[in-house]
């Protein structure tokens, strides 16, 4: 009896680990199971994560402490592994051509990144990083913009690239509750990184997604009264804070009574020379012609100046440093939406 096209082509991959392999330090090997036909096989990902925080119903690995720095990787890989193995099951659909275990386990062995924007844009990010073309800051939140790529579609493949996909991943951003300004970052990073995948001579970019508009939004400005202010000065003197809402917070001040880009917050290191009148550092603007800026500081801001192994702060990527400030706002009852300033 001659099968279905449904039949020919059931199909799932998912997250999974064996039970009764698990480490004296309760670590398990992840795997993404992947079934074909009723036939199944295990594709190992090269991770070990704790058993009792590998959740197989939802398809996730969940942290293994609060503000894991690493959970967040791990499900960008699995979520990108699991796209390309759709992409190769689409593409056999596609040509309605047969396909097993054994084929699929070799088109994934030959599965050449050049085919996802999103596997491109992954090297192309921590290559950037490595040679110091971007700084840790930068290189963290293109890895967040990705994160939120992966979770809208785990494929991104070059001849599905318009500006109609575009325009729907800036809808979900949309829906997803960010700000104009996150909104307009998120797809400024898509822009530059499909504009410098579209030099490489193997991979064709349709020209018309170049164009996607993405014009700069108009910034609103949030001020603070006297009363609110003085909520958060006395809360960060709190001594139960946690060291993440801590940090945050003392940035947030520091801005706030130094009036500093945040972009030049986040490189504030041992080079700046802080006194109790004036700050002397090389602003980002003026990094190429190293020229050293004098600026006068409120005495109140030395307070939230703390040298740390050769950083006066530690801050994470603009998009949790935001979610942080509106979990502080409302902490303290403050009903406005704090922000960083403009970078």
């Amino acid at each position: 009896m001659k099968k279905t096209a449904e039949e020919m082509y059931s199909f799932s991959s998912n997250l999974w680990f064996n039970k009764r392999r698990v480490s004296k330090t309760g670590e398990v090997s992840i795997y993404l199971q992947v079934v074909i036909n009723g036939a199944h096989t295990e594709i190992p990902l090269k991770l070990r994560w704790p058993a009792d925080k590998v959740d197989v119903v939802k398809g996730e690995l969940l942290p293994k402490r609060k503000r894991d720095p690493d959970v967040d990787d791990y499900n960008l890989l699995i979520a990108t592994e699991q796209g390309k193995h759709t992409e190769i099951l689409r593409s056999y659909r596609l040509k309605k051509a047969y396909i097993d275990l054994d084929i699929f386990r070799r088109e994934v062995q030959t599965f050449d990144n050049r085919e996802s924007f999103l596997g491109f844009m992954i090297t192309e990010n921590k290559a950037r990083y490595r040679d110091k073309v971007i700084e840790h800051k930068t290189f963290r939140n293109i890895k967040s913009t990705i994160t939120l790529m992966a979770k809208f579609d785990p494929s991104w493949r070059y001849d599905t690239l318009n500006q109609k996909f575009v325009a729907k991943f800036k809808r979900y951003l949309m829906e997803q509750d960010y700000e104009p300004g996150q909104v307009w970052t998120k797809i400024r990073d898509v822009k530059a990184h499909l504009t410098i995948a579209a030099k490489e001579p193997m991979i064709f970019i349709e020209p018309d997604v170049l164009k996607f508009p993405n014009p700069q939004p108009k910034w609103r400005t949030t001020y603070l009264n006297r009363d609110e202010l003085g909520r958060l000065v006395k809360f960060y003197a709190e001594e139960y804070m946690s060291s993440h809402w801590n940090q945050v917070l003392r940035a947030f001040l520091f801005t706030c009574f130094t009036s500093l880009r945040i972009s030049d917050v986040y490189r504030i290191n041992s080079d700046w020379r802080v006194d109790e009148n004036y700050i002397d550092f090389i602003p980002k603007k003026n990094e190429k012609k190293k020229k050293r800026l004098i600026v006068p500081i409120m005495p109140m801001a030395n307070q939230f100046v703390i040298d740390s192994q050769g950083m006066y702060f530690n801050l994470p990527s603009e998009q949790e440093y935001n979610r942080t400030l509106k979990e502080i706002a409302e902490k303290v009852n403050i009903g406005k939406r704090l922000t960083l300033p403009a970078t």
